[in-house]
């Protein structure tokens, strides 16, 4: 599960700056197109400049939702006062989710560790912690690396979430990543993957594939999209289902058979045909869901 190689790389062999642990070749990481592209996107993501930018009697300083939103999806169903010892983000921009969990869901824990690759996100992230202090008394670990890297113990890791994060990573490395995730887990730990994995069998991703095939520019950040069985199987060959084994694999409920925009451009009353949509069959939700989501079933 190559956690041979992985899991000899510890925080020890990270250098801690300003509140964030960067490896040692950070240097030759920041060189990395990957890396510049997840750095420039990181400085405007979701607006999240705003909280630095806000003076001190905004409503911005009282009101996170006004800064984050309320996210969707399998977060809905997250328990209210769950207590765990340690939880780790993948993907973990500027905080969004841990904020909704800790104030929303009252989400306590021990330990947080937070990886992402964009330090501007991690800067804006220790900024949110700072400005609403969320999961109040825990100790953080902010980690900027690339996301196959967990300098993380073997089975210590309760929960593992992400958002929004997977389909922006290549195959090969999402394996290498879950193979890392179900090492740190605990057997019997739970893992909430929520709008993960773009599904490729729905009609707006096609077009956007047909598209692009033509383009010799092409979107990177944009990557493969999967079934169900193909991330069930993930699951299984990474470990993953061996140490979480009541887990599903679920359609999202946002559809789509036009895009929305392509190259940037609105597409006429694409949105009003997308919302519209209510598929009643599971073939149908599978078929035209924008998604999917993996999750323990019993989270709490």
């Amino acid at each position: 599960m190559n956690s041979s190689v992985n899991s000899k790389v510890s925080l020890s062999d990270f250098q801690l700056r300003d509140g964030i642990y960067f490896p040692k070749d950070y240097e030759d990481l920041n060189n990395t197109e990957h890396k510049q592209r997840w750095d420039k996107i990181g400085k405007t993501y979701y607006g999240s400049q705003k909280i630095e930018q806000a003076e001190e009697t905004s409503a911005l300083k009282k009101d996170y939702t006004l800064l984050t939103g309320r996210p969707g999806g399998t977060w809905t169903k997250f328990p209210l006062n769950k207590s765990v010892n340690s939880i780790l983000e993948i993907g973990s921009g500027y905080g969004r989710i841990p904020l909704f969990l800790s104030k929303d869901k009252n989400l306590r824990c021990q330990k947080y560790y937070g990886i992402d690759i964009s330090e501007p996100l991690l800067r804006r992230l220790l900024k949110c912690k700072q400005e609403y202090d969320f999961f109040p008394g825990a100790e953080f670990h902010i980690i900027c690396a690339s996301a196959e890297l967990l300098p993380i113990e073997d089975n210590s890791v309760d929960l593992i979430i992400s958002n929004c994060v997977f389909m922006h990573i290549p195959e090969a490395q999402i394996r290498i990543l879950m193979a890392e995730m179900s090492r740190v887990l605990k057997p019997g730990g739970i893992f909430v993957f929520n709008h993960s994995f773009h599904n490729k069998a729905c009609p707006s991703h096609k077009i956007h594939n047909f598209i692009r095939s033509l383009s010799p520019a092409k979107n990177p950040v944009y990557l493969r999209q999967y079934s169900a069985s193909e991330i069930q199987e993930m699951l299984a060959a990474s470990g993953l289902k061996a140490k979480c084994s009541q887990y599903t694999v679920e359609p999202t409920q946002e559809y789509a058979i036009v895009p929305e925009t392509i190259k940037g451009i609105p597409v006429p009353f694409a949105k009003a045909i997308n919302t519209r949509l209510k598929p009643s069959s599971t073939s149908m939700r599978e078929t035209l869901a924008y998604g999917f989501s993996a999750y323990s079933t019993q989270l709490g």
